[in-house]
């Protein structure tokens, strides 16, 4: 039996290379512990002599994985299933030498569960991007943007593309419980475990977006269930229009009959 103990988060780069090594001797799944570690990062298998790395090299060569194929399991690593290095493995194990057509069988359990994980991710990833807020700060005398998140998942890295896109041109930082990501406008710096007070409390453009957020919100439009559905309550702490939620709830069917009693002056 092998033990391996995948020490980086989310992981996928060590993943990889332990798969391809455990694939060059043949290892079956069931043959495999995998199991997590929070301690620092470390080359896992720096010490592979060079024999056995030259037969991971024929390995890869023998068995061509489709990059669709790379990109689930990447994303179904950035989930904090515990039992996901196992599972992708053993999916990987059996599209090589079962059935390269797996993951087309919906209706398997093992391809079931890694589109389960998947599309947690990418739900979860998708929320950064909606829910992240940036609060101005100065830095080194610098305009410095920073944000504090807290993914359910380990989704930042999929989403940093998208803010280096979005945002080239700002400096900004986005702090979460593992991991933060500072942007300089040229570099991305990658920082585990960051400090989460270094946030400030607010900025000078908060006031202006609570007011434009209030101003925008409708009484007569109000579908609590389905405001939750898509923005659900343990992301409000980090959100500041939130704070602005429940008295507009509160208030606003009295809103909604004052809004109609004046149309109806008119």
């Amino acid at each position: 039996m092998k033990t391996i103990t995948i020490t980086s988060t989310p992981g996928y780069d060590e993943w990889r290379t332990a798969a391809r090594e455990c694939l060059a001797q043949s290892i079956s799944p069931e043959h495999i512990i995998w199991q997590c570690s929070h301690t620092t990062q470390s080359d896992l298998f720096g010490d592979i002599e060079q024999a056995q790395a030259t037969e991971v090299q024929k390995t890869q060569a023998m068995h061509s994985i489709p990059k669709s194929v790379l990109m689930l399991f990447k994303y179904a690593l950035c989930h904090n299933d515990t039992s996901r290095f196992a599972l992708c493995y053993r999916v990987l194990w059996r599209v090589i030498f079962e059935n390269k057509n797996l993951l087309r069988l919906k209706t398997d359990d093992d391809v079931m569960k890694l589109y389960s994980l998947v599309k947690a991710v990418k739900r979860d990833a998708y929320k950064m991007s909606a829910f992240l807020r940036f609060r101005e700060m100065t830095h080194n005398n610098q305009e410095h943007f920073i944000a504090w998140y807290e993914p359910e998942h380990f989704s930042l890295e999929i989403k940093l593309d998208f803010f280096q896109t979005r945002f080239k041109n700002m400096r900004w930082s986005i702090l979460t419980p593992y991991r933060a990501a500072h942007w300089d406008t040229e570099a991305l710096t990658l920082e585990d475990n960051p400090d989460s007070s270094v946030l400030p409390d607010n900025d000078r453009i908060e006031e202006y977006w609570l007011t434009y957020y209030a101003s925008i919100f409708n009484p007569a439009r109000i579908k609590k269930s389905a405001m939750l559905s898509q923005m659900p309550k343990k992301y409000w702490k980090n959100m500041p229009e939130t704070s602005l939620i429940d008295d507009m709830i509160r208030n606003s069917e009295a809103r909604a009959r004052k809004m109609i009693t004046e149309g109806n002056k008119r």
